[in-house]
Order: C-alpha cells, then structure tokens, then sequence
C-alpha cells in the first residue's frame, strides 16, 4: 500500500511536469505569433525584442522548443533588414542626413545580425546597399557645400566598392570645387589630378556598363578643360591654352566650341593655317544658326586675312555679320580689305 502511494505521487509530479512543459511551449508559440504581428504592424524593434523573447524560451525547453527556436531565429534578421528597409524609405521622405545616416548604420547591423545568426539572405543586399548610401551621403553634403565630409563620404563608398563609377565621378566634382581658389566656378590648381578622377569614372564606367556616368565624366571633364583653356587664352598664356584646349578633345573630339577656341587662339599667337583648320572643324560640327556660327567665322576671316587671302577672307567676314560680330565684320569687308560685297 505503501509502494503505491509513493508511486501514484511520482506520476501526478511527472503529470504535472508536464502540463508545465506543455504550457510553456504554448506561451513559446503565442509570444512568436505575437512577434509575427508586431511585424505586421511594422514595429520591428518589438518584434525583435518579442522573437528574442522566443528563442530564450525554445532553449529552455529543450528539443519541444527548437522548432519554435529556430522559426524566431530566423525572423531576427529578418526583422533588422525590414528595419534597414523602412529607415532608408524615410530617408528618401525626408532627404535628411540623420535619416541617411540611420540607414546606413541599421544595414551595418544586417551584417553583423546575419553572421550571429549564420543567416546569409539579406548580407548581400546589405553590402551592396552601404556603399551607395554613403554615396547619398556625399551627394547630400556636397549640395550643402560641405565639401570635407562630402569627401570622406565618398571614399568610404570606395574602399567598400572600387567598381562604383558614379563615386569616382563625384570624387572629381568635390576635387574640382575644393581647387576652385577663387570660387568662379573654374578649377585653378591640380588639373591633372582632377582628370585623373574623371578617367577613373570613365573607365570604370565603360567596364561596368555605366553609360550614364560615363557620359557625364567626358561633358564635365571637356567643359573644365574648355573653361581653363578659353581663360588661358584671354590672358595670352597660349601655350596652357592650346595644351589644355587639345586635351579637351580627347573628351569630345567634336567639340565645336573647343575648335572655335582653338582657332581664336592660333590667330592670337600668330598661327593662320592652324586657325584656318581649327575654324574649319569648329564649323564642321557647330549644329547652331548663323549667329552661332558668326564667331567662327570670324576667326577663319581673320586667319586668311593674315596670309593675305583676301577672297577667302570677305567670303568669311560676310558670314560674320551677325549678331556682336556684325560691326567688327563689316569694319573688316570695308576698311581693312575693301570687299566688292562691301560696297554693293
């Protein structure tokens, strides 16, 4: 009698054992659901918090708990990459650097919950992700002028990414503002550097099959040189002019404005026939109208009245006369050269 009352107690201690065991594992899957709908509700702090909860609770359970363990472990990640989702649609709301910011550091936090977790379907979003927010980041800086961090920006995109096109060319727009001295929007010092970025954006940009960037990289860098080159040659320092003005084509080998340039300069240093050649290809590939082309001519008419080419050179002055170079034009036909057009 006795035998049976000890082991009617075991059985009611090991019974009730485990209606606790199974009522902890109910609350487990509750707490999970409830996780599910903190989720739902894009409250992914909670949820995080709530699947933690879980998995503590899977582990105290033993084998009844790893498959409710193992569902909440793979939400974690989940839930910090929806996070980083939802921080990056603000920041694009928003367009503020805090707001970028917090994005940038909550897909860090992808990563590092991914390697916790051994859960690698969100790390490769994420890495591919960081590089172009600190580009955002750069971008948003250098609007403000902020042209230090701006850089710093940029090349933490770099070291993250070596093939990313666009940061290169962003890296030449801050080079060329910060050696802008004195700030007329003409890069003044380093210009070979400066193309150096440009080139960079350009070849990483063809590689990768940016055609956009690569657009952008050639025009930026052909009106910088054009810029500097047409400075030079108003000061009479000819020679930076022709050498800055030639690199230029090597952007836009058919560069109307450039060869205009050119043909000025030529005539400046005493060079007819280069001037005659460089009006002619500027001619070539100006899609203006008269008034466009009036400049142009200009410079041609004045080359061929250099080497005494007098038709060839009240043929050119008569399509000058259009526009500012209309005076100047028809002082040439009738003063200087006496053109039989002149006098009609």
């Amino acid at each position: 009698m006795k035998l049976l009352k000890i082991s009617f107690s075991a059985v009611l201690i090991a019974m009730m054992a485990f209606q606790v065991h199974a009522q902890d594992q109910t609350q487990a899957v509750e707490l999970y659901n409830k996780g599910l709908e903190q989720a739902q509700a894009n409250e992914y702090d909670a949820a995080i918090s709530t699947f933690t909860r879980v998995i503590s609770m899977g582990e105290q359970l033993g084998p009844e708990g790893e498959e409710v363990k193992n569902n909440a472990e793979s939400q974690i990640p989940k839930m910090y990459f929806a996070k980083a989702r939802a921080l990056y649609q603000n920041y694009q709301r928003s367009k503020e650097l805090s707001t970028l910011e917090d994005a940038i550091d909550a897909f860090k936090n992808v990563i590092d919950v991914s390697e916790e977790y051994g859960d690698d379907r969100y790390t490769p979003t994420a890495r591919g992700a960081i590089p172009q927010l600190y580009y955002a980041k750069s971008v948003l800086l250098y609007s403000e002028e902020n042209y230090e961090v701006s850089e710093q920006a940029v090349d933490e995109a770099l070291n993250l990414n070596s093939n990313y096109a666009a940061a290169y060319y962003q890296k030449a727009k801050i080079f060329k503002k910060v050696n802008d001295t004195d700030g007329d929007g003409i890069i003044d010092q380093n210009v070979e550097q400066m193309l150096e970025w440009y080139d960079r954006a350009i070849d990483v940009g063809q590689t990768t099959n940016k055609g956009t960037v690569v657009e952008n990289a050639n025009e930026a860098a052909h009106d910088e040189l054009l810029a500097v080159g047409t400075r030079a040659s108003e000061a009479n320092n000819l020679d930076y002019a022709f050498q800055m003005l030639e690199t230029a084509l090597n952007y836009n080998a058919q560069s109307a404005d450039v060869y205009y340039r050119l043909a000025e300069a030529h005539n400046k240093a005493g060079n007819p026939e280069e001037a005659i050649e460089a009006a002619n290809n500027s001619l070539e590939y100006e899609t203006g109208g008269r008034t466009d082309k009036a400049k142009i001519y200009f410079e041609l008419g004045y080359a061929h009245q250099t080497l005494g080419n007098k038709a060839e050179s009240c043929d050119a002055f008569s399509n000058a006369v259009y526009g500012q170079f209309k005076s100047a034009a028809e002082h040439k036909m009738e003063f200087e050269l006496k053109c039989d057009s002149a006098t009609e």
